[in-house]
């Protein structure tokens, strides 16, 4: 891919990612605005759990991390019927091992869902079993859209696979405002499986306009078949050792009382906001980049890309990290002061600071872990998710007791920058002609200046509460968010082009070249 290949491609993918956080952050404010903190909406949270289980055990970034360089070289020898004759493959030995999971887990969902959920009682209980049931048919779904996009995006073709995840939102909101008042809280399960199914179907026509050729056999004895199998196996090991974790901090939240498990996976969906609309986009884009850079054997282009996309996500998140720490109860009010009482928006808000402390190490794992998969080795992050789940649960653990909520948090947040620091340093020692080392040095810089931006931020809500109050409205919230964000950003911006640091002026060169180029991208 050439620059200007990318830029157009981050235009698209971060624009829609964008879009698909903002309809994230509707759906969360339509959810607790019809059911508030209350212990309808945490069974659908906790019964969510199991089938995302399934989806990120059998598929996920596990089917995306294998295929996608195994089908990239395919289609660039042209062997374009080989290459379906293994997505077949790979979907239908997918489809056989998630139908069947499912089907198990439908028939043993009263034994399984209590040891997830033991801090419920029995009603609840019984209404995460049979959410669970419902949703059981999601995964299924995802699993169907995850090969398409991995398919689309072999192919450089972006767009379609960033726009299903907005009409999976899209069905959860419109079922929770037309259907919930009907059907309760089973409206938002159903919603949820609909969602699933129109994140295939948004992604069938760009699929077949690229002649995709569906079969029904097995060949595992093709050896590209096979190796995208076997590489997909650590990587669900890794992501199923992830969802160890939510498992763990949704077993501890139900016991901390009612809706903390609401609480905590709306202050995790805020977190989702910079990670969905920066750092995903920046990996989806240069994975391909990384794929060819590594089959050329171009270590320093490889590494080139790899210091300034690490480089350019700690200039951004720390200064997030900071200032999100500082306006934390402020966006929290904003976002979801509609069903929330006063102590579901602190319980939320204090879970969120905590959270932050960790979105530059999520936002760099999300990068170090293609730099591992570009080389078709899912291994190696397979033992540092591991590790950072051990890390994340020991330390949710060891704080709960004194920190609650936000103690499951801090493990989360110890856990990716744990991580982080050892996925850097083991690609240090295997490239070293990639010039790694080039990411040290301003990591100094970034923290003065987001701890410089963190206290702009504070002083500007000190100061306008003595306008606004410390109960104001909306706009008025809204007003000194924005007052407060803006300072902040005008503050780091200033320092960063006071101490001449680069990624100022490469942030402000790739937006403008995004924008410039926005209308011609396709």
């Amino acid at each position: 891919m050439t620059a200007r290949t990318i830029a157009k491609a981050g235009l698209i993918v971060t624009a829609a990612f964008f879009l698909s956080r903002v309809l994230g952050w509707v759906r969360l404010v339509v959810i607790t605005n019809v059911f508030g903190a209350r212990a309808d909406l945490d069974a659908y949270f906790a019964a969510f759990r199991v089938p995302d289980l399934l989806f990120q055990l059998v598929a996920a970034g596990a089917l995306s991390s294998a295929l996608i360089p195994i089908l990239a070289g395919l289609f660039a020898r042209d062997e374009e019927a080989r290459a379906w004759r293994v997505v077949s493959t790979v979907m239908n030995v997918l489809m056989v091992g998630l139908l069947g999971l499912s089907v198990a887990v439908a028939v043993f969902a009263p034994q399984i869902v209590p040891l997830v959920t033991p801090g419920f009682d029995v009603v609840n209980t019984e209404l995460t079993v049979r959410l669970t049931r419902i949703m059981l048919l999601s995964p299924v779904l995802l699993a169907l859209g995850a090969v398409a996009s991995s398919v689309l995006n072999a192919r450089h073709r972006f767009g379609a696979a960033a726009t299903a995840p907005i009409f999976y939102n899209v069905a959860i909101i419109l079922a929770a405002i037309f259907f919930a008042p009907l059907m309760g809280v089973d409206a938002l399960a159903v919603g949820t499986v609909v969602g699933s199914l129109l994140h295939l179907l948004v992604q069938l026509p760009a699929l077949l306009g690229e002649r995709f050729r569906l079969s029904f056999d097995i060949d595992l004895g093709d050896p590209a078949a096979r190796q995208a199998l076997l590489l997909m196996a650590p990587r669900a090991i890794g992501l199923g050792a992830g969802q160890l974790t939510f498992m763990v901090n949704t077993m501890l939240a139900t016991g901390i009382g009612v809706g903390a498990v609401t609480a905590y996976n709306v202050a995790f969906t805020i977190l989702q906001i910079p990670l969905g609309v920066i750092a995903m986009p920046l990996g989806v884009v240069i994975f391909p980049a990384l794929s060819r850079a590594v089959a050329q054997g171009s270590m320093r282009d490889f590494g080139a890309l790899i210091v300034r996309s690490m480089r350019l996500l700690l200039f951004v998140m720390l200064f997030f990290s900071a200032v999100g720490i500082v306006l934390r109860r402020q966006v929290v009010a904003l976002l979801f002061d509609f069903g929330f009482d006063e102590r579901a928006l602190d319980l939320t808000a204090n879970t969120l600071s905590f959270l932050f402390i960790g979105l530059a190490g999520h936002s760099l794992v999300i990068v170090l872990a293609r730099s591992f998969y570009a080389g078709q080795d899912t291994r190696t992050p397979v033992f540092t998710a591991v590790a950072e789940v051990m890390v994340s649960i020991t330390v949710a653990l060891a704080t709960v007791g004194t920190l609650g909520l936000s103690g499951l948090a801090l493990g989360l947040a110890s856990g990716a920058w744990f991580e982080a620091v050892v996925l850097t340093v083991l690609l240090w020692r295997r490239t070293p002609g990639a010039g790694l080392e080039r990411l040290l040095r301003p990591i100094p810089g970034y923290l003065l200046g987001a701890l410089l931006a963190g206290s702009v931020a504070l002083l500007v809500i000190r100061l306008s509460e003595a306008y606004f109050g410390l109960d104001p409205g909306k706009l008025a919230q809204l007003l000194q968010l924005g007052m407060a964000g803006g300072a902040a950003a005008l503050a780091y911006g200033a320092y960063a082009w006071l101490t001449r640091i680069p990624e100022l002026h490469q942030t402000v060169d790739l937006l403008r070249s995004m924008a410039r180029r926005g209308g011609t991208a396709a």
